[in-house]
């Protein structure tokens, strides 16, 4: 069976999570790219957005981090910073698929699954925000999902404190970045510095895109 690895699309945390918690996996592993006290503002910010009431905004939070936190098939796992991912990243042991096996010896048909939310918002604030460095934090994900036999899937919401904020959601998958990260660049030639590439075109390496939801990328370096 073949490792899925896909971008998922939704607008805000609450439908994303939800998304995951529906998922039948035998198991999950839920890196969130900020601190836990980012997540609930989120959470609660986006269901104000969503349901206009805040009564019912703390409930829906409440009961999604209730869900999460009793579930004996999610671990959560919080990487603040960019460094926190990465080091995670590195000493995953792929436990997960040696332990999912039937009876006969085969591989379930469902494999456990490896999610990680917002990392291109991780990565934004950085001088890593690059072709360069997001390939180094990408290909990590994918070699350690693969060796643990694991589905991947990123996802990236939007800000549901400041909706408008274009330095969160799927935008970001359509943003040009340098070739090299910025301490990299100095002393490389002036072409290095001013060529770009946008975030999709690296991420196809590994990843499918949803083609329905799929958004035009006009790309410098074509034509």
């Amino acid at each position: 069976m073949d490792t899925v690895r896909r971008i998922y699309f939704t607008d805000w945390v609450t439908d994303f999570l939800q998304h995951v918690l529906e998922q039948d996996a035998p198991s999950t592993l839920l890196l969130v790219c900020s601190p836990r006290e980012l997540l609930l503002e989120q959470l609660l910010a986006a269901s104000h957005l969503q349901q206009g009431e805040a009564a019912e905004g703390h409930r829906i939070l409440t009961k999604t981090m209730g869900l999460l936190s009793k579930s004996t098939r999610i671990k959560l796992v919080f990487c603040p910073t960019l460094e926190h991912l990465r080091a995670y990243l590195s000493v995953i042991q792929p436990q997960e698929s040696s332990q999912q096996v039937t009876d006969m010896g085969e591989q379930p048909a469902v494999r456990p699954l490896m999610v990680i939310l917002d990392p291109l918002a991780l990565h934004h604030s950085t001088s890593e925000f690059s072709a360069q460095g997001l390939s180094r934090t990408f290909a990590a994900a994918v070699e350690v999902s693969s060796r643990a036999g694991m589905d991947l899937v990123l996802c990236e919401c939007r800000d549901a404190i400041y909706p408008s904020d274009d330095r969160r959601g799927e935008a970001l998958w359509y943003t040009q970045v340098p070739l090299l990260n910025s301490s990299a660049r100095i002393g490389e030639e002036g072409t290095s510095f001013r060529r770009g590439v946008p975030v999709k075109r690296i991420v196809q390496r590994w990843f499918d895109f949803d083609e329905e939801n799929e958004h035009p990328v006009t790309d410098p370096m074509d034509g």
